[in-house]
């Protein structure tokens, strides 16, 4: 006779209506966003769209900071999911292709949710400081994807972080510092933590000029201007093997 072992248990009434309730609320906090933009997120408006009085979602959400804070989280996973099936999709030792393959991913997913992106990435909200306790585990799995690559290739001697012209003796601030505790790495050199954070600078920098700036009107092909892009950022990380091709 076999047994099998129990898996969990499932999910109660109460816990199923009040995670439908949650989805609800964020998906309509992200319809604000999307067509009003970061400031626009209102619990009194989800109340009234939702049929019920906005006491009532203070159940859910304290406070309109709260809301704000599970968005980005979310926002931060739904970024680190794609990135990281982009990275699992090319062979551990293609160091390159790898750190390539997040970099097209983190724009496509940005392209196909231009509100969470503008949420971690665009105009601050006035008056909205994220907290880190609530926001920090989501932003540490969004950041350390393509920071681990890189630091796995200067481990395998795919990159070399002495072609850089970034300087060698900055040191890690507190974010850093807490990012790595949390993904269970050693503080790296302060190279490494210029290199890392100038090239992440910049690929969020054209990121921030395609979705919210004119790009697309300065030239007739952002894509092929992304590939150089990301070309020309990984030959300043040191990456000794960069592909002349790829797509988005």
């Amino acid at each position: 006779m076999t047994t099998s072992a129990a898996g969990p248990a499932p999910a109660t009434r109460r816990a199923r209506q009040r995670e439908a309730t949650l989805t609800e609320i964020k998906s309509l906090a992200r319809e604000q966003l999307a067509e009003e933009g970061t400031g626009a997120v209102n619990l009194r408006a989800i109340a009234r769209h939702m049929g019920t009085a906005s006491s009532a979602l203070y159940r859910y959400f304290p406070s309109h900071e709260d809301l704000i804070s599970a968005l980005c989280a979310d926002a931060y996973d739904a970024g680190a999911a794609a990135m990281a099936a982009a990275r699992d999709g090319v062979p551990a030792a293609d160091h390159a292709g790898r750190f390539q393959a997040v970099c097209y991913a983190v724009r496509q997913w940005a392209l196909g949710n231009r509100a969470d992106f503008a949420l971690i990435a665009g105009t601050p909200i006035p008056g909205y400081r994220a907290p880190w306790d609530a926001t920090g585990p989501a932003a540490a799995r969004y950041s350390s994807v393509p920071a681990m690559l890189y630091i796995a290739a200067v481990q395998a001697g795919a990159a070399d972080p002495g072609r850089s012209q970034m300087p060698p003796d900055l040191k890690a601030g507190p974010l850093l510092e807490d990012l790595v505790n949390r993904v269970g790495l050693a503080v790296p050199s302060g190279q490494i933590v210029a290199i890392m954070g100038g090239a992440w600078a910049s690929i969020r920098g054209f990121l921030g000029m395609e979705i919210f700036g004119s790009l697309q009107q300065t030239v007739d092909d952002t894509d092929a201007l992304y590939r150089g892009h990301i070309r020309t950022v990984m030959a300043g990380m040191g990456y000794t093997a960069v592909c002349s091709d790829g797509a988005d």
